[in-house]
């Protein structure tokens, strides 16, 4: 498939208008919008990309996140870092190549509101949360910033975070989570920590993610070895463990 973007004036269309359209997100395809702009307002861009789909099988949609993650990042994973934090690209892939798969991630036909779909559909807040919240940016930075090609199963970090939402909460939402180095010593600490039997739940990697906040206040974590962030938080977890 050809991947598309939207232009800038229809999303913004699209957006500001929202209060007065957003039950039509719950409509069962998308050509309501090429109808709504008497045009596609749809832009190629330069790359063609294999035809993939998203797995909807699940009665509950977050069983299928770590499938989905890998779908959606190995057919773009090329795409840089600058390039994958453009709202025409994930809004685009949402309201066109996968309209279904976003209602059915968020249940947007049951619960169909102005928030659920600038949220889902668009960009709905500050740069770094959009990017987990959009449907199909979530999918693609789960995958940049947890896949890990030195590793037997480059998508070992990703089956953990991918446990809970609660994990991407804490861990990918924060402003360290910016770095792919920082979130991957993070995780391998914390897949070490169970390992070794440490409690490692929602509270405690919610507290750890804290501590790492901490740590960005102290040290410019950015230039600090990978393998210290990881005794840093290896240590802190094991002193949860008998505190």
């Amino acid at each position: 498939m050809k991947l598309t973007f939207i232009e800038d004036d229809s999303l913004f269309a699209l957006k500001s208008n929202l209060p007065k359209i957003f039950t039509k997100f719950a409509s069962p395809d998308a050509e309501w919008i090429k109808e709504y702009f008497g045009r596609s307002p749809f832009i190629d861009t330069k790359y063609t990309v294999d035809d993939f789909s998203l797995n909807m099988s699940q009665e509950k949609p977050f069983l299928t996140e770590f499938e989905n993650v890998q779908r959606v990042y190995n057919s773009l994973s090329f795409l840089s870092d600058s390039q994958a934090s453009d709202e025409r690209l994930w809004a685009g892939l949402c309201i066109n190549h996968f309209w279904k798969y976003t209602q059915y991630r968020w249940d947007v036909v049951s619960k169909c509101t102005v928030d659920s779909v600038k949220q889902h559909f668009f960009f709905g807040f500050g740069a770094r949360r959009s990017l987990t919240r959009n449907a199909i940016a979530r999918l693609w930075w789960i995958g940049r910033l947890t896949h890990d090609s030195s590793r037997t199963d480059p998508y070992e970090l990703t089956s953990f975070v991918c446990e809970t939402s609660d994990y991407i909460m804490h861990i990918l939402e924060r402003n360290t989570s910016n770095s792919p180095m920082i979130t991957k010593a993070f995780l391998s600490a914390l897949l070490t920590a169970r390992e070794e039997e440490c409690p490692i739940n929602t509270d405690t990697v919610g507290e750890l993610s804290k501590y790492l906040n901490l740590l960005g206040g102290t040290y410019i974590l950015d230039c600090l070895p990978e393998t210290k962030i990881y005794d840093k938080i290896l240590e802190k977890a094991r002193s949860m463990k008998t505190s």
